[in-house]
């Protein structure tokens, strides 16, 4: 019995031995072997939700981003009292504006696969500056003719007398009967006569001053626009007439009738708008970005919706000098021809403008991010490893970006999954600094390998 109890004392020293060993090992072993073997860590790490296009959206329990909706990604983080540690991936601290003090993030294939990002060459390229805008035709306003009354009168006879109707230099328009062309005609007449009956006279001195008073009545009825034949049938027949037609001195369409048959009219008042519609306007509104892309002298091309297929060309001859400050834009004119007056004053069409091309170091639109301080670009400098770029946007032409500064041909930027790159290094500042593991609901980013514990495949960063 004494044997017996001194085997099974000695076979619990044994067992109490090798526990003390045990733990001691346990404890000396990291936090992630820990977490492996499935023992709790609850002390050294803690359990958080982010947005992965939101990282300022942090909570301690599973649901969805309040900006975008998307379900929060799980992630395993330091304590807070194990923010000192540094995030995997960090690169340089310079600063830039709209990312914060990360300028470099590091990837590893999977994430990067995941997160889909995709890289272009930067190009050197010639971009055309094609604009489309809509417009409507407009009068040329240097084919307006007013005909006037040159003298005072009543109108007899309106020749022309529907507004719309195209009318042909030297086509009547209307007849007038004036006192004072009666009189003039009678004085004229009258100096002829007399001319003729002084042609054989001694008195040089008195035919002179007769054809002096026939020249004068002849340059006053031209002034009073009668043409020479009205003159000439004057000559001939020698009989005064009581109304004198008037012709249009254009060819166009009558816009405008102010007087109508047995109405008076004083000299100079407005009797027919004339106006010529074989050139015609197109006005637009551009906004000020599109500005460098209407240069004086640029090319138009103008459809309408009522002439399918067919094209009307210009050029710009007009750019307003200030700006509406109503709508924020500017007006632009092109001077178009108007073949058989197919376009009408007030017809809405549709334009595209050709200005001169530029040449430059050229991105598509999707490599550059509008941040609030500016507009930046993530570049791989080596595989994996993307820094991002402040950049200066010049013309955009299609899906292209002219760049003034910040890039050179050759290198390659990323063209997707950009903002995924950009959420990363937020995520990653905020796990360097520590600075929200003090705020409630707030805590920095975990290091690269702890990452990799997400729930949602094609999430990661």
């Amino acid at each position: 019995m004494k044997k017996k109890l001194i085997i099974l004392i000695s076979i619990l020293a044994v067992l109490a031995a090798g526990a003390y060993i045990g733990r001691g090992l346990w404890a000396g072993r990291p936090a992630s072997d820990r977490l492996a073997s499935g023992a709790p860590a609850s002390k050294k790490c803690e359990t958080i939700y982010t947005c992965a296009m939101h990282p300022q959206i942090i909570r301690h329990h599973p649901g969805n981003c309040p900006i975008c909706g998307m379900p929060l990604v799980k992630k395993v983080i330091p304590a807070a009292g194990q923010a000192g540690r540094p995030a995997a991936g960090m690169g340089n601290m310079s600063g830039t504006p709209g990312i914060g003090n990360i300028t470099s993030v590091a990837i590893d294939p999977r994430e990067r696969m995941l997160a889909n990002v995709a890289t272009s060459p930067v190009r050197e390229e010639t971009l055309s500056q094609e604009m489309d805008t809509v417009g409507t035709i407009a009068v040329d306003e240097r084919n307006i003719r007013k005909i006037s009354a040159r003298y005072a009168g009543r109108i007899e006879k309106l020749d022309v007398n529907v507004t719309g109707q195209y009318v042909r230099k030297g086509q009547e328009l209307f007849t007038i009967y004036s006192p004072e062309i009666v009189a003039t005609e009678k004085e004229y007449l009258i100096a002829r006569a007399s001319e003729e009956r002084l042609e054989s006279s001694d008195f040089k001195e008195v035919a002179s001053g007769t054809a002096g008073v026939l020249q004068a009545a002849r340059t006053r009825m031209k002034l009073w626009g009668l043409t020479d034949a009205q003159i000439e049938r004057l000559d001939k027949t020698g009989k005064v007439t009581d109304s004198v037609s008037v012709f249009s001195p254009v060819s166009g369409t009558v816009t405008n009738i102010s007087a109508r048959q047995g109405d008076y009219v004083s000299e100079g008042a407005e009797v027919f708008t004339v106006t010529d519609l074989s050139r015609v306007w197109m006005e637009a509104d551009i906004y000020e970005y599109q500005l460098p892309k209407a240069a004086m002298g640029s090319r138009v091309e103008v459809e309408t919706d009522a002439y399918p297929g067919r094209m009307f060309t210009g050029r710009i001859s007009f750019i307003d000098p200030s700006v509406n400050p109503q709508t924020r834009t500017i007006k632009v004119r092109a001077d178009l021809f108007n073949p058989r007056g197919l376009l009408k004053p007030d017809m809405f069409v549709t334009a595209k403008v050709f200005s001169p091309p530029v040449r430059g170091v050229v991105v598509p639109t999707s490599a550059v991010l509008y941040t609030g301080n500016g507009n930046v670009a993530w570049v791989e400098d080596r595989p994996g490893v993307f820094t991002v770029r402040s950049v200066t946007v010049g013309v955009r032409s299609g899906d292209k970006f002219q760049i003034l500064a910040g890039l050179r041909p050759g290198e390659r930027v990323v063209t997707q999954g950009g903002f995924l790159i950009d959420s990363e290094a937020q995520l990653r500042e905020s796990a360097a600094a520590g600075g929200m593991a003090n705020m409630p609901g707030m805590a920095p980013s975990p290091p690269a390998q702890e990452q990799k514990k997400q729930t949602m495949p094609g999430m990661n960063m």
